[in-house]
């Protein structure tokens, strides 16, 4: 800060020490000769070894004329109308020659180097901004997967195949792929911005060795009316000037553009402050002291001493503090960027749950007594009166337990002779036990739960683990029904799926309320699990079993309609067991054992231990805050049909507006990435 403007500002002028009050954020008020305040040697230009003159040197020459001047603004009488092209050079001049601009651009750079560096040499960092904790990946990963793919297309490889496999991968084992990345990454960053001081001193030398004609600032303060006002106790902050833009506060010139800008304020002296307006800009000098301390990097000059005035308290809490949150909020933009349709799908509102009463009813189709049907109502009545305080029963028709269990699915009264009757839906791996069934009462959906007579009867059972797995099928069943009525929304809810969503979205249609409902029951019975587990693997054993006989029987390769419509029924199933397994984990205290928890390491020598991790993801990201249903996430389950399509042969791919399908008797394996060298 050259010591021809601070001089306006010294304690007392008969001082031939020339000092001035310092104030630093954090220190007392310092009475320091100006001599000594913000000087640094050499600071534009390293000195001359061979004696030839400096940018240092210019500038001193340069503002030996401009000292004058200056002290001619500090002794005007107010309001006095100043040249404005004079002004204006001296104005950019004073601003481009101060620390504050190149202090600022250092700690901003440094600030955003930091962020970068911290973002790229952290794993967990690294993959929360690719998006691989999240249900999609981030923008820029997505274009290049999709660059990488148009140029596989000469191999033969289908773009929108490649695609879809690059994605699941990066997905599935991203997670070391960045952390080997991260670790490559590390000295990169040091190189990178190691030198940002020395070239950003290049740059503000650069911009100062440039003549003031050429700075577009003068052009744009050429224009303004410029006068000096009178003040009271002014300070001088290390800004030099402030500008303000319409309906701003004032901030360090430069922070606004100069087309923007309607004020700009230069304090010459305690009592006076250059001023220069455009379109008639009002200024209060009453609040000049307040913008300028926070518009200070590191310090401001005054006469007199300014503690105890809060001003002090102020220093950087303006222009530094606002270019830290910019660069907080590009990073996390950088961070949170997802795109996850091509369409934007509202999230459903969950229903509120109706409080009062409902009725339902309880009966015993072919099996017991009076005595046993009362028995097993009073169970339900206070099985669903603790539940319904909880999630919204109040659609719950009613219970029909049998012994003859497909029997009574198959006679149920639906309420209307146009729906079909309803089978069990089990493959040939397992017997099924309860089902809740879509019925109309009165011209209202409602849903009626059909119960294997042996789970009712595990309610009653001596055997504690018995009983508990015999309430925890009966509270899984009726949360899903409550899944149905609080996001009943999602049922009349429409939108236009692509190719590959139209065929396999069936498949996955039931697997949110599925999951939903076995993190609800999770409590009953936590050792459920393993029998969760166990259903995973029995499943993938079966469809392997059905998809082959189903692909032997295949006449050509053209003949495929078959085995991918098995492919999907056991698919289905496979995704459903797995999402009963994932609610069930979810649903229980974080950290807890259970029977069946190392379900991944029994999916491992599949492939599919990693994409179990995923699948939980995806399923977790369907309910978003208050509990909505994100509609958004839930339309692209059906990416996870494809994987498993992978495991067993069947490769599909959109073509235009149709799905194309390949059965191979070749099987898809990720690579093992922890024997794989990613360098």
């Amino acid at each position: 800060m050259p010591r021809f403007l601070q001089r306006g500002f010294v304690a007392d002028p008969a001082d031939e020490g020339e000092r001035a009050w310092l104030h630093r954020r954090g220190a007392e008020p310092k009475l320091v000769g100006i001599r000594h305040i913000g000087v640094e040697d050499w600071f534009y230009s390293s000195k001359s070894v061979d004696g030839s003159p400096t940018l240092d040197d210019a500038i001193t020459n340069y503002e030996r004329d401009l000292a004058p001047s200056v002290r001619a603004l500090r002794e005007a009488a107010p309001g006095v109308v100043i040249d404005p092209h004079e002004t204006a050079q001296t104005v950019v001049h004073l601003v481009l020659r101060a620390a504050h601009l190149r202090n600022l651009l250092s700690s901003g750079v440094s600030r955003l180097k930091d962020e970068i560096a911290a973002m790229f040499t952290n794993p967990a960092r690294l993959g929360a901004m690719i998006g691989l904790g999240g249900p999609a990946l981030g923008e820029a990963m997505i274009r290049a997967i999709r660059d990488t793919a148009a140029q596989l297309v000469p191999t033969g490889i289908p773009a929108a195949f490649a695609e879809r496999l690059m994605t699941f991968m990066l997905r599935e084992l991203g997670d070391q792929l960045v952390a080997n990345a991260a670790n490559d990454l590390a000295p990169l960053m040091v190189g990178a911005f190691g030198d940002v001081a020395v070239r950003i001193r290049e740059a503000h030398a650069s911009a100062l060795a440039r003549p003031l004609a050429d700075n577009g600032w003068v052009g744009e303060l050429s224009q303004f009316v410029w006068r000096v006002e009178a003040g009271e106790d002014l300070i001088l902050p290390d800004a030099v000037a402030l500008s303000r833009a319409p309906g701003e506060s004032l901030a360090p010139m430069f922070f606004t553009s100069g087309a923007d800008t309607e004020l700009i304020v230069v304090p010459v002296a305690p009592t006076r402050i250059l001023v220069g307006r455009r379109n008639d800009a009002t200024f209060d000098t009453t609040r000049f002291n307040h913008d300028a301390a926070a518009a200070s990097d590191s310090f401001f000059v005054a006469a007199t001493p300014m503690g105890g005035t809060g001003l002090v308290e102020q220093i950087g809490t303006g222009p530094a503090r606002a270019l830290e949150q910019t660069i907080e909020e590009t990073i996390q933009e950088a961070e949170q960027a997802r795109k996850l349709t091509t369409c934007a799908l509202e999230p459903v509102q969950p229903e509120e749950r109706i409080s009062g009463n409902f009725s339902y009813s309880v009966r015993l189709a072919d099996f017991g007594d009076t005595i046993l049907a009362k028995e097993i109502a009073d169970i339900v009545q206070a099985v669903v009166a603790r539940l319904s305080r909880e999630i919204p029963l109040q659609d719950l028709d009613g219970l029909t337990i049998a012994a003859d269990y497909n029997e009574a699915l198959a006679l149920l009264d639906r309420g209307n002779p146009e729906l079909p009757p309803v089978t069990s839906g089990a493959l040939g791996y397992g017997l099924g036990v309860a089902k809740p069934v879509t019925v109309c009462r009165d011209g209202r959906r409602k849903e009626h739960l059909v119960i294997a007579a042996g789970i009712a009867e595990a309610w009653i059972a001596q055997n504690a683990e018995t009983r508990s797995f015999g309430l925890h099928t009966l509270v899984k069943m009726l949360a899903g029904i409550a899944h149905t009525t609080r996001y009943a929304g999602a049922l009349t809810k429409t939108f236009m799926p692509d190719p590959m969503t139209r065929e396999f979205h069936f498949a996955v249609a039931t697997v949110p309320s599925g999951y939903w409902a076995a993190r609800h029951a999770a409590f009953i019975a936590p050792d459920q699990g393993e029998t969760y587990a166990a259903l995973v693997l029995e499943s993938l054993d079966f469809a392997e079993r059905e998809i082959t006989a189903s692909r032997g029987k295949m006449a050509d390769g053209s003949d495929i309609g078959p085995t991918t419509q098995r492919a999907l029924e056991c698919v289905a199933a496979v995704l459903g067991h797995a999402a009963d397994w994932l609610g069930h984990r979810d649903g229980l205290t974080e950290g807890d054992s259970f029977a069946g928890a190392n379900l991944p390491e029994r999916l491992r020598p599949r492939g599919l231990d990693r994409w179990l991790e995923v699948f939980g993801r995806d399923l977790t990201a369907c309910y978003g805050p208050s509990g909505i249903l994100e509609f958004s996430i839930v339309t692209t389950l059906s990416r996870h049909v494809e994987r498993l399509f992978w495991s067993f042969g069947l490769y599909c791919w959109p073509e235009g507006n149709d799905v194309r399908c390949i059965v191979s008797d070749h099987f898809f394996l990720p690579p093992n990435q922890a024997a794989t060298d990613l360098s």
